[in-house]
């Protein structure tokens, strides 16, 4: 992802890693479940993927809704990103009540609600981690934030390389050719009974 602010750019990689869900989800805010709390992360994502810890047993914490809200966000998160276009680098000191800290902020709409996404850079990596996720309730926290212009996306396929470029401001449109531009004015050649003069100009 590319963006950009008066004249600088910023460029970063968002990647995922099991463990990371453990956070996104909420799990962490479930101070009852022993098991949650104690486990490693990455298994206890491989736990909920096998079936072995399911949505009847989580429910039962004291503390599950704290951690409901985020997850019907949490599940269109692919959807979330795919569509994002506002990107705000993230300035702590501007939010001195809250112990987040990250690098960068994306804000996206679930069912008519600001969702935030915070992303930091991972340890020994040069890609952001999805440090945290939750729909916006109370607290603006895009206020005072300086944000950037998106310039370019692209979605990278893990398991066979594939790219797609879901956004681009930065390559050049290629000029149409003739064929292309008399192509265009054949579509558009009859209005109201009369012949475009354009087409005839292009042959």
């Amino acid at each position: 992802m590319i963006a950009g602010r008066k004249g600088k750019t910023i460029e970063f990689t968002i990647s995922f890693d099991r463990a990371d869900f453990h956070h996104l989800s909420g799990l962490h805010k479930l101070k009852d479940n022993i098991r949650i709390q104690t486990g490693q992360r990455e298994a206890v994502m491989l736990d909920i993927l096998a079936g072995k810890l399911t949505l009847p047993q989580i429910q039962k914490s004291a503390f599950y809704g704290e951690m409901e809200p985020r997850l019907r966000p949490l599940s269109m998160l692919e959807q979330f990103l795919d569509s994002n276009d506002i990107i705000f680098r993230y300035n702590a000191k501007a939010r001195a009540f809250s112990l987040i800290q990250a690098d960068y902020l994306l804000q996206n709409d679930f069912e008519g609600n600001p969702v935030y996404l915070f992303l930091a850079k991972r340890n020994n990596d040069d890609t952001q981690v999805c440090r945290t996720f939750f729909p916006k309730s109370g607290t603006d926290y895009a206020e005072g934030q300086p944000r950037y212009t998106l310039l370019r996306k692209e979605k990278r396929n893990l398991e066979n390389g594939d790219i797609i470029v879901q956004y681009d401001r930065l390559t050049p449109k290629q000029p149409k050719d003739q064929d292309d531009m008399r192509e265009e004015y054949d579509r558009s050649a009859v209005s109201n009974g009369r012949l475009n003069p354009y087409i005839d100009r292009l042959k």
